[in-house]
């Protein structure tokens, strides 16, 4: 596995999808375990996306993580849609690995409860009192890391928002096949902040697909900006960037072209 630094962030190449999934099941393993050892139980975030299938199936191979003592958080959601939908990230989060591997606890955000002032103070309370030592998450076509599509709040230290997707984002959701039509994907989601997503001690950033090679070296070999939210990682040295080659194909750094 190649391995370079970008500012303080570290970023891993991997030969295969599933080399990456593997590593960074170990990783958050790892974590796990340590944090485990002088704690009862633990709460983690976790994103689900298309990089997090070979991620998943690593997972659920390990003997090794107690996830009896571990508590879930989600990152997004859709606004308007009821976790219950089959195209929620709660329901598909469920399905891939949440059902098998049986956590503590799992808290999605609810996209639906009316009035969503009361959903973002729920959801706060719950991360404020969690405290999740870990997040994972993946980075969009916009560049975003969950739902903070350009231009992204660095600034605030809310925890939760609304936020309104933009159409390179929406359109990454109908390509992926969650919804039929653009038509039905929706306008606006809750996400947590970039200071909620990057305030655990350890943040696991996972991307495998060809078409995201562009914004891969923007947000590495470009400055730190808005406009491309998820380089901000770039100044996280508690993180770490997982790619497999395809990713990876553009970085000057890893043999691709200026």
């Amino acid at each position: 596995m190649q391995q370079h630094t970008y500012g303080d962030l570290k970023v891993l190449v991997a030969a295969t999808d599933s080399e990456l999934g593997e590593a960074a099941a170990a990783d958050l393993a790892a974590v796990v375990k340590a944090e485990l050892a002088g704690k009862a139980e633990i709460a983690i975030i976790m994103a689900l996306g298309a990089a997090q299938n070979a991620f998943f199936t690593a997972l659920k191979a390990r003997n090794d993580i107690e996830w009896s003592r571990i508590t879930i958080l989600h990152v997004d959601t859709y606004m308007g849609v009821a976790e219950s939908r089959p195209e929620s990230g709660a329901s598909r989060m469920r399905k891939h690995l949440l059902d098998e591997v049986k956590p503590k606890a799992f808290y999605p955000m609810r996209g639906d409860h009316q009035p969503v002032e009361e959903e973002l103070e729920r959801y706060t309370q719950l991360y404020q009192t969690l405290d999740p030592v870990l997040c994972v998450v993946g980075i969009g076509s916009s560049g975003h890391l969950a739902f903070n599509d350009p231009p992204a709040d660095f600034t605030t230290r809310d925890i939760i928002r609304v936020v309104a997707l933009d159409e390179t984002t929406r359109d990454q959701v109908k390509r992926a096949g969650i919804f039929q039509t653009l038509d039905e994907v929706p306008h606006y989601g809750l996400s947590l902040t970039m200071h909620a997503l990057l305030r655990p001690g350890r943040v696991l950033a996972l991307v495998h697909d060809a078409d995201k090679a562009p914004v891969i070296k923007r947000l590495l070999e470009g400055p730190v900006t808005f406009m491309c939210p998820a380089s901000l990682l770039q100044t996280a040295p508690h993180a770490t960037l997982y790619l497999n080659q395809p990713a990876a194909a553009q970085l000057t750094a890893f043999g691709g072209g200026k």
